[in-house]
């Protein structure tokens, strides 16, 4: 590829990423540019870009199976002056509830209730399911074939992961303790950053 239209393809990704309000993935791209555009000139126009906004107050980051604009966490307070109502944070239930399940998955409403020993109320499993947190991912095959829930790709998003295995490998060996207290490292950040909602679990 000349350098006159390695330019122009950085160019266009460059505009698609902006415009677009979800992550965009190689095969998205392809769709949107043409079918006859090889994956491996989009990979490297996308290289090219991230080099380019390194250390900048915007940087091309992969998540979700996809590559998205965003600004720097670094910035995150300095943004939220921009912002009129201060986004409410999730309570520690509902976070630890979303930390069991993102660890866990495919894990019933029961035997989150196992592990945290207190009830789980539909008020909060519908919370984490507005946001895109969490989904059914079936129904178990037991009395009562009760929901299966699992993370859903808003959570990648929202977290800056690229996929599931993304999530520490220690988090296995942890207690519920630091799981949680992982998770609100991780979440209140995104919460200030990406929410501006707000709700109660």
């Amino acid at each position: 590829m000349s350098v006159g239209k390695a330019q122009a393809l950085c160019s266009q990704i460059e505009a698609l990423l902006l415009a677009s309000d979800e992550p965009l993935s190689i095969l998205r791209l392809r769709n949107l540019l043409g079918e006859e555009m090889p994956g491996s000139d989009i990979r490297t126009a996308i290289s090219e870009l991230e080099a380019h906004y390194h250390n900048r107050g915007i940087q091309i980051v992969q998540v979700a199976g996809g590559w998205q604009l965003r600004t720097a966490a670094e910035h995150a307070e300095l943004i939220h002056q921009l912002w009129e109502i201060r986004p409410q944070k999730l309570s520690r239930s509902a976070m630890e509830t979303l930390a069991i399940i993102a660890y866990r998955q495919p894990a019933t409403r029961a035997e989150i209730e196992a592990l945290r020993g207190v009830k789980v109320s539909s008020q909060m499993i519908s919370t984490l399911q507005e946001r895109g947190w969490i989904k059914v991912l079936g129904r178990k095959e037991v009395p009562g074939r009760p929901h299966l829930y699992g993370t859903g790709k808003q959570f990648l998003v929202d977290f800056g992961l690229d996929s599931l295995k993304d999530l520490p490998d220690s988090a296995q060996l942890m207690d519920e303790d630091e799981i949680q207290q992982m998770v609100m490292e991780k979440i209140e950040p995104h919460e200030e950053a990406n929410e501006t909602d707000t709700e109660k679990s």
